[in-house]
């Protein structure tokens, strides 16, 4: 064999193993740690009067930064995934921040000072609520509740006003053909009401990938999250007059509306599973859509994708 051709194969094999080894490196990559990066002070008042004057602009200067913020805790529990999400209002009650730890955090609970930073996953703007990913606490103390009066609505004023909300709620997209292809995101909100009426809200970067690379196409690529952020569904469960959601059991409701996600609308239906349990209300669904119904390209990775649905509401 002549030289110049050993060495031509020579250089295919060595481009042929580092190309292998970059395209390990860069789906293996661990994810963000926030740890090492300096965060942003700021306060709450501060972040949510941003987000509600000018949506774009605050976001440009707030979304995918670390921010370090605190607050007293107005509520805490669990999402899916074991990892504690709080909820803590603004002064004057107007808006929220929503907190969803990493794991290995000590206990939270409500009423607790906490100092904390996360990434900032962006805005609801019909709830005045911010989403903050992956934190960390830094601080926690006992704010002093023997001044604290809390308002509890009435019996009455409960069945006049029959409201289910969370702001933990989990949905999770998986391939039917690739198991790969799969992200869950655990700070969708929503809220279900006696009249039948529901309605879903999340921001495409709570979703959360095996790999760090995965998450980087997905947002940039495939739903261009700078661009459309937020994805919702608007529907009504059609035969809600069998249902009571005072009275525990377990229902089948029959669910139709529409999902807008990457500035497209379409019609979709599905049949969930409500149980109803000491004046909380467990739902599951499950929801196939195809990718290019949105105008999305995802040809190279799946056409479709089942959407699985699972919310824990309590009443407001």
């Amino acid at each position: 064999m002549k030289a110049w051709l050993k060495w031509s194969l020579g250089l295919i094999v060595i481009i042929g193993i580092m190309g292998g080894g970059f395209a390990w490196w860069v789906y293996n990559k661990p994810h963000r740690n926030i740890n090492n990066e300096i965060a942003v002070k700021v306060p709450v008042n501060t972040l949510l009067d941003a987000f509600k004057q000018n949506e774009n602009t605050a976001s440009t200067q707030y979304t995918d930064k670390v921010l370090a913020l605190n607050g007293i805790v107005k509520e805490a529990s669990k999402n899916e995934a074991g990892n504690w999400v709080v909820n803590i209002e603004n002064d004057a009650h107007t808006g929220s921040i929503t907190v969803a730890f990493s794991a290995l955090q000590d206990s939270i609970q409500a009423f607790d000072s906490i100092a904390y930073k996360g990434i900032c996953a962006g805005y609801f703007p019909e709830d005045n609520n911010i989403v903050i990913n992956e934190a960390v606490l830094l601080f926690k103390g006992k704010m002093d509740t023997t001044k604290t009066v809390l308002a509890t609505p009435t019996t009455s004023q409960k069945d006049t006003l029959l409201t289910f909300s969370t702001k933990k709620g989990s949905i999770k997209f998986v391939s039917p053909t690739d198991a790969d292809v799969s992200a869950i995101n655990n700070e969708v909100s929503s809220k279900l009401s006696a009249s039948g009426d529901i309605r879903f809200s999340l921001l495409f970067k709570g979703f959360q990938f095996k790999y760090a690379e995965m998450q980087t196409h997905f947002n940039e690529e495939y739903v261009e999250s700078e661009k459309y952020p937020r994805a919702s569904f608007t529907g009504t469960i059609q035969n809600i007059k069998s249902i009571d959601l005072r009275k525990e059991g377990k229902y089948s409701a029959k669910i139709i509306g529409t999902l807008t996600m990457h500035g497209v609308t379409k019609p979709v239906q599905t049949t969930a599973t409500l149980n109803i349990r000491k004046g909380s209300i467990a739902a599951a669904a499950t929801i196939s859509i195809s990718m290019s119904d949105f105008n999305i390209d995802a040809s190279a990775v799946t056409e479709k994708v089942d959407l699985e649905i699972n919310c824990n509401y309590t009443q407001l």
